[in-house]
């Protein structure tokens, strides 16, 4: 599992990539909260996240209050195939809004 940031314009862009389970979600969450102290505005860009478990849902779930309880926003894109399903089935998408495309995503914030 790797986490990157790069900015585009005023939203902090989360390229993640890899699985995202028990094995990196402590990491994972560090890091999150690491970025979450620095910007009002993330976008978590999933396309390269190959896998995602109930421990990696926590890390989203953490993440999401964190920035919702500073007064942030915090959205998700690109989620395909088994991630998509598993974000989906287990209603994510009332916590994070989902958006098919980083561009569709920046440009609802």
């Amino acid at each position: 599992m790797e986490i990157s940031t790069r900015d585009v314009g005023d939203v902090t862009v989360v390229d993640i990539s890899g699985s995202l389970d028990t094995h990196t979600s402590g990491a994972a969450s560090d890091r999150m909260g690491d970025i979450i102290g620095s910007t009002e505005k993330m976008l978590l860009n999933l396309e390269n996240l190959e896998f995602l478990s109930s421990a990696g849902l926590r890390v989203f779930l953490r993440a999401a209050k964190q920035q919702k309880g500073s007064g942030g926003a915090i959205k998700a894109c690109n989620a395909t195939g088994v991630v998509k399903e598993v974000m989906e089935i287990s209603g994510f998408g009332s916590l994070l809004e989902l958006h098919d495309s980083e561009g569709d995503a920046l440009a609802s914030f």
